[in-house]
């Protein structure tokens, strides 16, 4: 039930955000879909760069295990700004991809 009110709360914010797009900023319908999936694109990049920090986390942990012979908890990886730090360099990345050259 829960994921249901979820489901309907993206719909209705979803709604709302196409019609003042539509209606307030004079956005034009038929850019929609590229729009959507440039977001798509964008979110493949937050994927990419949260795997590769994950993976350079681990290793540098590994590695600072074996050097210092110290006990170094990966749950220092589990924090939420790893993957909020990798929403940035993916919008970061995509805005620079779309730069002219």
């Amino acid at each position: 039930m829960a994921s249901l009110l979820i489901i309907g709360i993206i719909a209705l914010t979803s709604l709302g955000a196409y019609f003042v797009g539509t209606r307030g900023f004079g956005l034009r319908r038929d850019r929609l879909t590229p729009a959507t999936i440039e977001a798509l694109e964008c979110l493949g990049l937050v994927v990419v760069f949260l795997v590769g920090n994950l993976a350079a986390g681990v290793a540098l942990i590994l590695g600072l295990r074996a050097l210092t012979g110290r006990f170094i908890s990966m749950y220092w990886l589990n924090d939420v700004s790893v993957l909020a730090l990798s929403l940035v360099q993916a919008l970061v990345l995509q805005s620079w991809l779309r730069r002219p050259k």
